[in-house]
């Protein structure tokens, strides 16, 4: 049996090996630019006013998680959303209803990228390849520094605006005058005080010192004294005091002695009451008949 041998020519050759190096160099190219295209993917597109600095091949992110890249940027001036952004995304992210896409910073170096913004649910319906999503700006953390320092230097111009028209009303006409005046006035007043406290600061103050030396002299005395007096022996005399004025209130209140008798024997207020009753009649009949009384006559006898 004979041998086929095929014989392939220089030429061909070279053309296969041409064809090989223009594939592997775009499929490099493209792969170097990060596209996987081993991956089938499917495209969504946006509408901008403006892109922030956005470039083709930028990344595009879904919760911070790479998805895809920008495919494609058209423009067209004449409207007012100029730019037309194309994003390439992995053919298993999910694009439901409610999805939107916006321009984010994307790194320190001023970057930007796409982040596709896909609600929660797994009962929302798919959005069909090559649909239009709704398309806005992040404002980034520079944006929000400008506002806020915006708001404030407008603030304090304001304040200064509003401080410069008080100073200039108050300089017009004879205002100034009249400030510098009061405050001549002013310091003229301080003057006479700073020299009255000064004089009484000379005067006055000793006097009340050497005042408040002789009390606090006094007090001592007085506290010496009682720290001196016999403490203990005058409460002794006070409880002593009391013991014999609680035995007098009891010998009152008891029956047995002559207080007590005084105070609570009935016979003698009968005495006493019927002495009393005696010298009144007495004294009825020395009213009546003082010489019967006095003399020993009889008394007359009233006529009939």
């Amino acid at each position: 049996m004979k041998e086929i041998t095929i014989k392939v020519s220089r030429e061909v050759k070279v053309g296969l090996l041409a064809a090989l190096c223009l594939f592997l160099l775009y499929f490099g190219f493209r792969f170097l630019k990060g596209e996987n295209i081993f991956n089938p993917s499917h495209s969504y597109n946006g509408r901008f006013v403006e892109l922030r600095g956005l470039t083709e091949q930028a990344p595009v992110y879904v919760r911070g998680y790479k998805v895809g890249l920008v495919e494609e940027i058209i423009y067209d001036f004449s409207q007012d959303t100029a730019f037309t952004v194309l994003v390439s995304l992995n053919e298993d992210v999910r694009v439901v209803e409610g999805s939107s896409m916006r321009i984010i910073a994307d790194g320190l170096l001023g970057g930007s990228a796409i982040e596709v913004v896909i609600p929660a649910g797994a009962e929302l319906t798919e959005i069909a390849p090559y649909s239009e999503l709704p398309a806005d700006i992040k404002p980034t953390l520079v944006d929000e520094l400008r506002g806020s320092m915006l708001a404030q230097i407008d603030s304090a111009l304001y304040s200064i605006r509003v401080l410069v028209d008080n100073v200039n009303g108050q300089l017009e006409g004879d205002r100034l005058k009249t400030i510098l005046a009061n405050a001549d006035a002013m310091v003229a007043s301080l003057k006479v005080s700073s020299l009255k406290l000064e004089g009484m600061m000379k005067n006055d103050i000793p006097a009340v010192m050497q005042q408040v030396d002789s009390i606090l002299a006094d007090v001592k005395k007085l506290s010496a004294n009682v720290s001196e007096a016999d403490v203990a022996a005058l409460v002794a005399r006070a409880d002593s005091a009391i013991a014999n004025v609680n035995a007098l209130i009891e010998a009152a209140n008891s029956t047995d002695g002559t207080v007590g008798k005084l105070l609570h024997d009935n016979s003698l207020y009968d005495n006493v009451n019927s002495t009393v009753q005696t010298a009144d009649s007495l004294m009825q009949d020395l009213r009546d008949e003082p010489n019967s009384i006095i003399w020993g006559k009889k008394k007359k006898k009233s006529r009939k």
